[in-house]
């Protein structure tokens, strides 16, 4: 619906791709003001060109909490307020459990679940200052099914604890009028697994395809990126949960030759 966000400001993590890009191009074009943050300044700069109406592009390490505070703020002073937060950042280093290596697993709850409380902490009094406003957390259909993915037990840990804690926040925030959504996409075609080592890539594909022959296939980015339109809902309505899952069953060894294949060539 063009513009029915119009005068809106909203600030969307993990932006200069998949799933954040989306959301943040869904909410332009429906006339919102729009600050990405991710840490590919280039990617960044495309996808600001691209969405244009005074998008704001800041690169940013969410790890590090103090440039995430000062990210929020820049986007709040430069559009002069703030009405919602899209938590959309996050990351998978694939391992079977007992491999784990400490760093992979302090990164992925850095990434997947701190940077999403503290910037939820962070923009409650500025859309408390709005009259309300909406928070969405970005889970994973990880948390409820085994088939997503193998060896992702630490990433799927940290949707499921973001899940636990956007439960209590809900209810803590609800008398500021601001809603929180946890929106729960399966499996999307964005960059989840490129950064993987080959050699751990290829196990946790051959568990994965040994575990079931096939699945739903994926999904591209767009339609998770237009579910969060949920932004259009009227002032004291929210979603509380939503799951947008692909539904065209495919052949997992198939998929994974594809995919391999689709890499190979672009190396």
């Amino acid at each position: 619906m063009t513009g029915s966000l119009a005068g809106k400001t909203f600030i969307v993590t993990g932006a200069s791709r998949g799933i954040g890009l989306a959301a943040a191009k869904s909410l332009g074009k429906r006339g919102g003001r729009v600050a990405l943050f991710g840490r590919d300044r280039s990617a960044l700069d495309q996808a600001v060109a691209e969405i244009g109406n005074g998008a704001l592009g800041l690169s940013v390490d969410l790890r590090d909490r103090d440039a995430l505070l000062a990210a929020i703020e820049t986007s709040v002073g430069t559009f002069g307020g703030l009405d919602g937060l899209v938590n959309n950042a996050g990351l998978s280093l694939a391992s079977k459990i007992e491999a784990l290596k400490p760093v992979d697993v302090e990164t992925q709850v850095a990434t997947n679940f701190m940077a999403a409380v503290y910037a939820c902490q962070a923009v409650i009094p500025h859309l408390r200052k709005r009259g309300g406003g909406q928070i969405v957390n970005v889970g994973s259909a990880s948390v409820r099914h085994m088939d997503e993915f193998a060896f992702i037990s630490i990433y799927t840990a940290t949707k499921a604890a973001l899940e636990r804690f956007t439960i209590d926040l809900r209810e803590e925030v609800k008398a500021d009028n601001i809603g929180v959504t946890i929106l729960s996409p399966g499996g999307t075609e964005t960059s989840f697994g490129s950064g993987w080592e080959p050699e751990v890539a290829a196990e946790a594909f051959g568990e994965w395809i040994r575990r079931q022959p096939n699945f739903d296939s994926t999904m591209q980015a767009e339609p998770v990126g237009e579910a969060i339109a949920c932004f259009e809902l009227p002032a004291g309505t929210a979603f509380d949960f939503v799951e947008i899952r692909p539904n065209k069953p495919m052949s997992r060894q198939l998929y994974a030759e594809t995919l391999y294949a689709a890499r190979a060539a672009n190396r």
